[in-house]
């Protein structure tokens, strides 16, 4: 789910060398750490080495099928809530209804990160927390705690992303500003750093909420925070909360605007470009039984 986009052939050789030849500074990726250092945006080799060999089955290709029900069920509140404002439109005599689909995929998204890493299981609902819920809402809203300890507080996730984004890239340039950026007045800076704060706060509440129910005893699902935790290095060490907590923060932050971005970048050009949406629509007909909204991977993966 993590994209990267190029201007220029040459950046990926060129983002792949040797830390010293990268056209960044060679701090820049200091300016990202909140937690602690996670896979991003440590620069020793060593411990990315480890970290990579301690996460790595969780992107494997079980894991990934297993993660399917959970994509699934959030589609498929994606669609019910595109019904509903088509529904309302429709009875109020309009032959369109009018949406932001950036907004809804950016739901979409949120909501499916959330969900892998969310402290309810399925079959046995727990009073410790719940998924971000913004398709149900509508709404750009997500649970914050700035340590395990604190009281939750909510933000808008999707703006505290991006503000986040923009600030670290900044301080990264310019990294003699780090030390000195919460006292510049200016609210880029102000707002930015608060924004850094959230963000990690929504991954402190999601680990807090997971690690809690692990307590209870309630039965742990197959997702993205479950197979972090089962992680361990090549002396059979376990990754501990707070390294935890860094790595569902990059996963939080590799997810979600980068998937949302890339699909409505996709859906843009399939309305735009002639004759793209009659052929799609032909062989998803051919392919996906009416009665079904969203269809699973292996009824589509060979596809044209």
């Amino acid at each position: 789910m993590l994209g990267i986009r190029w201007a220029d052939p040459h950046g990926f050789q060129l983002e792949n060398k040797h830390p010293n030849t990268s056209p960044k500074p060679p701090n820049y990726y200091d300016a990202f750490v909140s937690i602690r250092r996670g896979l991003f945006n440590t620069r020793d080799r060593a411990e990315h080495t480890r970290k990579r060999k301690t996460i790595s089955h969780t992107f494997s290709a079980k894991s990934i099928s297993q993660f399917e029900p959970f994509v699934e069920a959030n589609l498929q509140e994606l669609v019910k809530q595109w019904t509903r404002i088509s529904d309302v439109a429709t009875s109020a005599g309009e032959q369109y209804a009018d949406l932001d689909c950036l907004h809804w995929l950016n739901y979409t998204a949120f909501d499916i990160i959330g969900d892998l890493v969310r402290s309810i299981h399925r079959q046995k609902v727990v009073a410790f927390g719940a998924p971000f819920g913004m398709l149900v809402r509508g709404e750009d809203i997500a649970e914050v705690r700035l340590t395990p300890d604190a009281p939750p507080t909510y933000a808008p996730a999707i703006q505290v992303l991006n503000r986040r984004g923009e600030v670290s890239s900044t301080l990264g340039c310019y990294a003699a500003l780090k030390p000195f950026a919460k006292y510049i007045p200016d609210p880029f800076f102000r707002d930015g750093l608060k924004a850094v704060e959230n963000l990690a706060g929504i991954a402190v509440a999601r680990v807090n909420q997971r690690l809690e129910v692990q307590k209870k005893g309630v039965p742990q699902r197959n997702d993205l925070l479950a197979r972090l935790m089962e992680g361990r290095d090549e002396d059979g060490n376990k990754l501990g909360r707070e390294e935890l907590t860094a790595e569902a923060l990059t996963q939080l932050i590799a997810g979600s605007d980068t998937t949302s971005n890339t699909s409505c970048a996709m859906l843009y050009w399939c309305t735009r470009t002639p004759g793209v949406m009659e052929r799609l629509r032909a062989e998803i007909d051919e392919a996906v039984p009416a009665e079904v909204d969203v269809p699973s991977f292996d009824s589509v993966k060979d596809l044209p």
